[in-house]
């Protein structure tokens, strides 16, 4: 929890460096990672951390789900054990485990949901993403959909990457949903989810 709370108040620093040498930019956010359809016991050990900086901080917590799995179970956990509300927490590669139904359920607690992985090449799942995003607009979840590409190793960069997302889907999904849903899910979701009016 420290660490969490020093990178989001004082900035980033290599683990070798004192405290006192953080040179590096504040972190906007909180980031954990779950574990294969399970929350493991380090996965409940960072996410219980990242609880309770998020009470010290006000910052969000965004968590990487393995395969999209755990999503519900770490919502649950989150929000429902931990106390962190619905809209600090953003749960990511959901598209990976296209399951409408768990989706949904998901989306009824309150948490954001992240699609980012329809930029990425020959992704099995990606056919499946209008029908998933489809289902949770109508059943009034389009405020808490995010898009993105998840491009942040050199290998996702080779891939067609963000402007697939403005050239390529985005089209498609204005089509499918209309123009305010796919605006929402590209910049007003986002600027609430990763608001930074916590920092001082």
């Amino acid at each position: 929890m420290r660490e969490f709370v020093a990178d989001l108040t004082e900035g980033t620093q290599p683990a070798d460096l004192p405290d006192e040498l953080r040179t590096g930019p504040r972190a906007g956010l909180i980031k954990v990672a779950g574990a294969f359809h399970t929350i493991d016991s380090h996965a409940r050990l960072t996410m219980t951390a990242a609880a309770v900086a998020h009470q010290e901080t006000g910052a969000p917590i965004a968590v990487h789900l393995e395969l999209g799995t755990a999503a519900l179970e770490t919502a649950e956990l989150l929000c429902g054990k931990l106390d962190v509300p619905p809209d600090q927490v953003i749960l990511g590669h959901l598209n990976r485990n296209p399951d409408v139904r768990i989706q949904r359920e998901v989306a009824e607690t309150g948490v954001f949901l992240g699609f980012d992985g329809p930029s990425r090449a020959n992704h099995a799942t990606d056919w499946r993403l209008f029908d998933g995003l489809e289902a949770l607009v109508e059943a009034g979840h389009g405020g808490q959909i995010l898009l993105g590409g998840d491009t942040t190793t050199a290998a996702a960069l080779r891939q067609p990457g963000p402007s697939y997302l403005l050239t390529t889907l985005s089209p498609r999904l204005v089509k499918l949903l209309g123009g305010d849903v796919v605006t929402a899910m590209l910049v007003a979701n986002p600027a609430r989810a990763f608001a930074t009016s916590w920092l001082k």
